[in-house]
């Protein structure tokens, strides 16, 4: 049976790494966020998610229009880019979520835990789905004019994105802490400690690659090569 899978700790590190991968792509391409809302300025993913008014979401997106040529082609391309790989990293991020989840839960020696765990690991369905509206929402909207959304569909918007980061982020902590606890109170089998190890290093090659590429740019030079 696929659950099967699940049982072991090997597809969790393998999907891990693979999530780790595709973050770092995702940064990489994030370095061309740049838009113009009165000045030029840098901008993250997140204030396109959680825009606190329609006139916020809609004045970065036009913004990024209003760039130097050479500089709005980079930043609209690298947006579209990454809310398309973002359609890769969807899976690899709540199927991480949802193994962890998994392996909790069978971890659990009373029913109730067993069963609030892997309702969390389920649940992960949920946030998936408003990811993938989300994106087509968002990649609808990068055009010159994109137009005033209502208060209403705005506040919609709001609280799917609410609903999708409060269920992530409770399965996250909560899972977390329990295998945590677990191996605090030796808990755990051994063969599982080799796999904590190698996510260890997946952690700690991620930390690196992200301080040696990832160097900090200049707005002014940013610019400068446009002009």
């Amino acid at each position: 049976m696929l659950f099967t899978y699940f049982d072991n700790w090997l597809s969790f590190t393998i999907l891990f790494g693979l999530l780790l991968i595709v973050t770092f792509i995702m940064m990489k391409q994030s370095r061309n966020f740049y838009t113009k809302d009165v000045v030029i300025r840098k901008f993250n993913i997140m204030e396109l998610e959680m825009p606190a008014t329609p006139t916020e979401l809609m004045n970065i997106i036009k913004g990024l229009y209003l760039l130097p040529p050479l500089q709005s082609k980079k930043s609209i391309s690298a947006l579209r880019a990454q809310l398309k790989l973002d359609f890769l990293f969807m899976p690899l991020a709540y199927g991480t979520i949802f193994l962890l989840n998994w392996r909790v839960a069978h971890k659990m020696q009373s029913q109730p835990g067993y069963y609030v765990f892997l309702a969390f690991a389920f649940l992960q369905l949920v946030p998936w789905v408003c990811d993938i509206i989300e994106n087509i929402y968002l990649l609808g909207k990068i055009k010159p004019e994109p137009g005033m959304t209502n208060e209403k569909k705005h506040k919609n918007y709001l609280i799917m994105e609410g609903a999708k980061w409060g269920i992530t982020l409770t399965a996250v902590v909560c899972s977390v802490s329990a295998a945590a606890y677990f191996w605090l109170t030796g808990n755990y089998s051994s063969g599982s400690f080799y796999f904590l190890l190698i996510v260890l290093v997946e952690v700690i090659i991620f930390l690196i690659a992200v301080k040696v590429f990832f160097k900090a740019r200049k707005l002014s030079k940013v610019v400068t090569n446009d002009l």
